[in-house]
């Protein structure tokens, strides 16, 4: 499948609010997501699960082998659940990973970023965004904030996700910094 013909999908699925099957280098799964923007070097989309909306993430293209468009019973259900009517785009600038943590600290909320290919993730909240890399607060399994900041450079991220029920579980629990 092309660049083209993969960003094609994508946007079609934007303009009818459509799920996407979306199948990424590092992992045999796929991911399901209503896209709500794409350009040639990220996809930002509602991630959805069983008929429910988990927050937003934004993956990198290059990472994209292949997306479909789901089109089956769980599209039907989904529109009469009233999922589709809850997809929203969340208007953040997808440009540059620098243009996105600059969104995303502007939130001022509880991200997760991950690096699947080695197995990290981490948890908190973003400190400082420069050209190639952002400082970075997170916090551990028990629920404290470490000492010093991570240095996270943009090459490591696979992705990044926010507003997900993980993160709102979390935000209960969590003195935020």
């Amino acid at each position: 499948m092309t660049k083209q013909e993969k960003l094609a999908l994508i946007e079609r699925a934007i303009a009818n609010i459509e799920i996407c099957c979306c199948y990424f280098s590092y992992d045999n799964n796929y991911f399901c997501y209503y896209p709500n923007a794409v350009n040639q070097k990220f996809i930002l989309g509602q991630e959805e699960f069983d008929f429910l909306l988990d927050g937003y993430s934004i993956r990198k293209m290059s990472y994209l082998k292949k997306v479909k468009i789901q089109d089956d019973k769980c599209n039907e259900i989904s529109k009469e659940l009233g999922i589709t009517a809850q997809v929203q785009n969340p208007e953040i600038d997808i440009s540059s990973w620098e243009n996105i943590f600059h969104s995303l600290k502007a939130l001022n909320d509880i991200i997760i970023i991950e690096d699947e290919i080695n197995e990290k993730f981490a948890i908190g909240i973003v400190q400082k965004v420069l050209k190639n890399k952002l400082y970075f607060l997170e916090f551990d399994a028990n629920g404290v904030w470490n000492d010093c900041q991570l240095e996270i450079p943009y090459s490591t991220i696979t992705s990044v996700k926010w507003n997900t029920r993980y993160i709102t579980a979390w935000k209960k629990y969590l003195k935020l910094k």
